[in-house]
């Protein structure tokens, strides 16, 4: 792949859903289909999940079961993802259009992890803090490819810090690249 050149990207969104709320599952899902009509989709929700709830969310989204922590559901969701690129993002979020063309000028291989730069700013708007390293960074947006993490293997049960600060470690010693991009529209 060609550094900095749009790209046709094949991927699908793993929608992180910790607190089971058919309402805002909805809402994504909605922005999921206006802005990428042909692009799959699949819900992650917890294993203590009221089987009623549960009935609500599938005639919204297809679903999978995690465990009840972010890590476990991330784990479950790239197992049963699609089979290329995944984009994670967390239940309530509005996804924008154009989150595939941004991406792709960053991808030269399948152990690309791209995730977005994000920065909390002051009253008069000017940045006072910048996330822009993996550990650090938001959930939502967060572009992995599902044979990368295979490879890597799971994240751990542990703190989400922690977890992601050692899958990273692992990553990084397989030869993955990780990519801060700012401008990723998710809200």
């Amino acid at each position: 792949m060609t550094l900095y050149q749009p790209k046709s990207l094949d991927f699908g969104f793993i929608i992180l859903t910790p607190d089971n709320n058919p309402a805002l599952l909805k809402y994504t899902v909605n922005s999921i289909k206006r802005n990428y009509p042909n692009q799959s989709h699949l819900c992650v929700v917890g294993d203590s999940i009221n089987p009623d709830v549960l009935k609500e969310l599938k005639i919204i989204s297809p679903v999978v079961k995690g465990r009840d922590t972010i890590t476990s559901l991330i784990n479950a969701g790239m197992k049963k993802g699609h089979k290329g690129w995944n984009v994670i993002v967390m239940c309530g979020c509005w996804v924008h259009g154009g989150l595939d063309r941004k991406f792709s000028y960053f991808l030269e291989s399948e152990k690309d992890v791209i995730f977005p730069i994000i920065a909390n700013y002051n009253r008069e708007g000017k940045p006072v803090e910048i996330f822009s390293n993996f550990m650090d960074c938001t959930l939502n947006g967060i572009l992995i490819h599902q044979k990368t993490f295979k490879e890597v293997g799971d994240m751990t049960d542990d703190s989400l810090e922690k977890s992601r600060m050692m899958w990273a470690a692992t990553a990084i010693d397989m030869g993955c690249k990780f990519k801060s991009v700012l401008g990723v529209k998710i809200i």
